[in-house]
């Protein structure tokens, strides 16, 4: 346990799945990553890395971008810092090792994430992941909020099906099953929830048709994991040290699935689906 990790909350994490931690950034903390995300989204505008789609004028233009604390140092500083290291390692039980980020504008008429789990794509093995999700700005139904399935990652990890309709960003989604519930989460700037890898939780689409929804979400692993399919050849660990695990050649769910004729977002030092 730590400061941000009490007995209660990793109870509730371990029975539920997830946990909320109100206020684990600052104003000026939160204020700060969503200005270096914009500095970011500049740059790859200006070279024309980011061209709109007419299919989906608003989305394209501001696609997820993902993995870019591997180039950009302050928002490594910012997403990694060592109290977001505290919480995964309280929350897995041991050191922690960050796998990848992926940051959010979700801007009006953006589409949602299916019901899915996270170690689905990510690949841990043979322990899980544990995915920090951070509140950026206001987040609730109407905006594209997240919501959960409490309890579900004690089902293990579940057999997605093909996604068809447009709504939805990825290619493949998993149904409620028999018994359980989503929830809405309703969060403010700075909140945390995290995530445990097994954990069934989704996002509705941004149909307020006015705001931004900000987001990012980090996924981390812990240091006794053997294998992983997402970046295992560049995972970082609390000092900002490079480390490699071996790649698991057998994830659930291969890293092309996401709709290929649709805009995906943009990652790390090249266009990413």
């Amino acid at each position: 346990m730590n400061g941000w990790v009490t007995a209660e909350r990793r109870h509730f994490y371990d029975e539920h799945g997830y946990v909320v931690i109100p206020e684990m950034l600052s104003g000026p903390e939160v204020t700060e990553i969503n200005r270096e995300f914009m500095k970011l989204w500049l740059d790859l505008v200006r070279e024309g890395i980011i061209v709109q789609d007419n299919r989906r004028s608003l989305e394209s233009v501001f696609p997820r971008l993902r993995d870019y604390h591997q180039s950009r140092p302050a928002i490594a500083a910012l997403l990694l810092s060592g109290k977001m290291f505290d919480v995964a390692a309280g929350l897995l039980g041991e050191e922690a090792l960050a796998i990848s980020t992926s940051y959010y504008f979700k801007g009006p008429g953006t589409r949602g994430l299916p019901m899915h789990q996270d170690n689905y794509s990510v690949g841990a093995a043979p322990t899980t992941t544990c995915s920090l999700w951070l509140s950026l700005s206001d987040s609730h139904e109407d905006n594209g909020g997240v919501y959960v399935v409490p309890g579900s990652h004690k089902l293990g990890l579940l057999s997605p099906e093909p996604v068809q309709e447009s709504r939805t960003e990825y290619g493949e989604k998993l149904g409620l099953p028999e018994g359980y519930e989503t929830v809405p989460l309703r969060t403010q700037p700075g909140d945390l929830v995290a995530f445990h890898g097994n954990l069934l939780h989704g996002s509705e689409a941004n149909l307020s048709g006015r705001t931004f929804r900000y987001a990012n979400v980090t996924h981390f692993m812990g240091t006794s994991a053997e294998r992983v399919a997402l970046n295992y050849n560049y995972l970082l660990d609390r000092s900002g040290a490079r480390v490699r695990r071996r790649l698991n050649a057998a994830p659930k769910l291969k890293n092309d699935t996401l709709k290929k004729d649709e805009w995906s977002g943009v990652g790390g030092n090249r266009p990413w689906r």
